[in-house]
Formats: structure tokens, sequence, C-alpha cells
């Protein structure tokens, strides 16, 4: 009898193991949708951090240059060594997080001249009104496109918007339908 009774306490029934199975799936359905929401709201606040960031840097450029042509970004290497560059040849684009390519970005920053949509890198001599101002473009990527993230828009004018419509360009001067401020 003892034998009998060991044999039936030796593994879990079917029912057993559905109910676990089923405990998992129903963690698991609320976990990763709140998980998706986190890594967007993380890109998003970090693409906002790095937009912020430009600003300031923009404006001191300004303060001794008395324009805002030829600024170039200060870029971080991953052993946190500073140097001057944008991510792109381009000289307009800056991917978030830092230490990120084309490849594996999460926010593609444009920053562009206001009034030319020209790159603000060094580029010529001479007076012109190219310079005056400027826009900066946060795109989210393909991977957070799909899971509402947001498109951001700041300006050297007070323009300061967010915006889920995706026919938001550098060149635009608002965040189209559906804006909000950020």
């Amino acid at each position: 009898m003892n034998v009998k009774a060991l044999k039936r306490q030796l593994g879990f029934t079917l029912i057993e193991l559905m109910v676990v199975i089923m405990i998992v799936a129903i963690l698991a359905a609320i976990a990763i949708p709140s998980y998706r929401q986190f890594v967007v709201r993380n890109a998003e606040s970090q693409a906002q951090a790095s937009m912020q960031q430009l600003d300031i840097e923009l404006n001191r450029w300004r303060a001794s240059a008395l324009t805002y042509k030829g600024f170039i970004p200060k870029k971080q290497a991953s052993d946190g060594t500073f140097s001057y560059a944008y991510d792109e040849t381009d000289n307009q684009t800056i991917y978030v997080p830092r230490g990120s390519d084309s490849t594996n970005f999460y926010y593609m920053i444009t920053l562009v001249d206001g009034s030319t949509g020209n790159t603000l890198a060094p580029a010529g001599t001479g007076y012109s009104t190219a310079g005056s101002s400027w826009r900066i473009l946060a795109e989210p990527s393909t991977s957070l496109e799909n899971s509402s993230a947001q498109i951001f828009l700041l300006s050297s004018t007070g323009v300061r918007c967010k915006s889920k419509d995706r026919t938001i360009t550098a060149a635009s001067t608002n965040c189209g339908t559906g804006q909000g401020d950020w």
C-alpha cells in the first residue's frame, strides 16, 4: 500500500499543469504590454532630454558666435569621453540613446536651420539669414512607431509640441493634427 501512495505523489496531474500554464499566460498578457509601454515612455523621455540638452548647447553657441550657424553637438563615446560630431554625414542626424546608430536607435533627432532647413554645421562664411533659428525633430524608430510613440518638435521660436501625426517633418512649424505640449 505504501508503494501505491508513493506512486501517486510522484507527478502532476494534467489539470494541475493546465492551471499553472493558464496563470502564467494571464500574467504574461498583463506584463508584456505594460513593459512595452515602459520602453516607449523611457525612449520618449530620453529623446526629450536630448532635445533639451541640444537647446542648451545651441543657446550657449549663439551666445558666443552670435549665430546658430557652425554648431556641432557633443557626442559621448561608450567610454564616457566627449567629441563633437553628428551621428551621420548629413550633419543633421543624432541618434538616441547615445552610442546607437542607424540600426539600433529608439529616436532619430534631426537638427536643421529654421529658415533654410539645411544643416547648421560649418559651411562657408559671410552674413546671411541662415543660422538665425533652428528646429529639432525627434522621430521614433520603426520598432517604436507601431506602439504609439510620439513625434516631438522643438524650435528656437518657442514651438514645443508632440504628436502621433507621421506627416511631421523638420520643416514643419507645428505638430499638426492631435498635437499636444510636452
